[in-house]
């Protein structure tokens, strides 16, 4: 906490909404002279390197967190339940409560339960349950393995409740007895019992007004009491780790050359190649983009070529989209340690596929191949 301990604060009137880094000190002053009203603040806290990353962002565009890659700690780890059914998010709280108190056996203090205000609820466990953390760079990647191996516990009919989306490392969280923007419910805190007898009406009558947070600060991050480290979650946080580090310690390898002359480009995608040389229509033009951009990332080009060349798609196939939407592609695209692959399941290539069937798309890839390769011999030989 001598280092890590700034957080990004979000609020529904605040200008801009979020990108104001600050000590998690001055988040209980700032929920305040924001009414409580659609307030919110990462999990992760950073060190000053975060506003170094801000600063050297400055220059391109307004100072901002986006594509911050750094090391991050965290004091919980959250795991966001969802339904349209409330009902149904209560009973996978349940599950998962009962999991946590009853086979782990977790000190209670370490786990705090909040219906989130709408049609979910936030479990945070404190961190010293899973032994002494440090700040990592990887915490994110270990987060979201440990989420997707605990959705694994619960029955499967409530699987698809556990959000499994919130995996990078400046993801906001509502922030305890502050008001829902649509429902204005406050997210508060639900204990245990009060889970076991509470139906959906009587979780949100409790949420009408704020409650009481006795065993953290108003943040909901910082606790006010001792916490056990406790045997099973330690022994679980230790095999996610060492299957992430298996799974990093592997350098990406780009499946196809890079172009020789990136004046063509032939991708070994039917309906990349498609997508490249069309004009795509409104409703498909961001999702067009963003594949665009990670294939020139696959196909071995640099973030400034690939920026070129998806404005040069954008100019040349009067696709129109707005400059800053395509600057933020780039980004997404590129701003991340290994590069997204798009295969022949997704539902946009599907659309612009021309290919048969599938048969017919391995073809057209070993036939790229084959191409790409006596080109590249030719310009040797030249």
């Amino acid at each position: 906490m001598d280092r890590f301990h700034l957080v990004d604060f979000a609020a529904h009137y605040q200008k801009g909404f979020r990108n104001h880094i600050v000590p998690v000190a001055e988040v209980p002053r700032l929920v305040e002279a924001f009414g409580r009203y659609g307030c919110y603040a990462t999990y992760f806290f950073y060190s000053d390197e975060i506003l170094a990353h801000m600063t050297s962002r400055a220059g391109e565009s307004a100072p901002t967190v986006a594509g911050y890659e750094g090391k991050v700690w965290a004091s919980r780890f959250p795991i966001d339940l969802d339904h349209p059914d409330l009902q149904v998010a209560i009973e996978a709280a349940r599950f998962l409560i009962a999991f946590f108190l009853d086979r782990w056996e977790v000190d209670p203090n370490g786990l705090q339960v909040y219906f989130s205000g709408a049609k979910g609820f936030h479990l945070l466990l404190d961190t010293r349950l899973f032994g002494r953390i440090m700040p990592s760079k990887s915490l994110p990647l270990l987060f979201a393995a440990l989420r997707s191996r605990l959705a694994q516990e619960l029955p499967d009919s409530y699987r698809a409740t556990v959000d499994l989306t919130i995996k990078d490392r400046v993801r906001l969280l509502r922030l305890p007895n502050t008001v829902h923007e649509r429902s204005r419910l406050h997210k508060v805190i639900i204990f245990p019992e009060e889970l076991k007898e509470c139906g959906p009406q009587e979780i949100r009558k409790l949420a009408r007004r704020p409650r009481p947070l006795p065993l953290t600060d108003e943040t909901g991050l910082l606790s006010r009491v001792p916490v056990a480290e406790n045997a099973q979650a330690r022994r679980i946080f230790k095999e996610v780790r060492q299957q992430v580090r298996r799974l990093t310690r592997k350098p990406f390898r780009y499946r196809f050359r890079r172009p020789e002359d990136l004046s063509r480009i032939d991708f070994p995608c039917a309906a990349m190649q498609r997508i490249w040389e069309s004009r795509v229509e409104p409703g498909y033009r961001n999702n067009c983009a963003i594949r665009l951009a990670s294939a020139f990332r696959l196909l071995g080009l640099s973030e400034a070529e690939g920026r070129e060349k998806l404005f040069e798609w954008n100019a040349r196939n009067s696709v129109d989209l707005p400059h800053p939407e395509l600057e933020n592609v780039i980004r997404s695209a590129y701003h991340h340690r290994f590069p997204y692959r798009y295969g022949c399941r997704d539902e946009i290539l599907r659309h612009f596929c021309p290919l048969p069937d599938y048969q017919a798309c391995r073809e057209h890839v070993q036939s790229c191949a084959e191409e790409e390769g006596r080109r590249a011999f030719s310009m040797k030989s030249c």
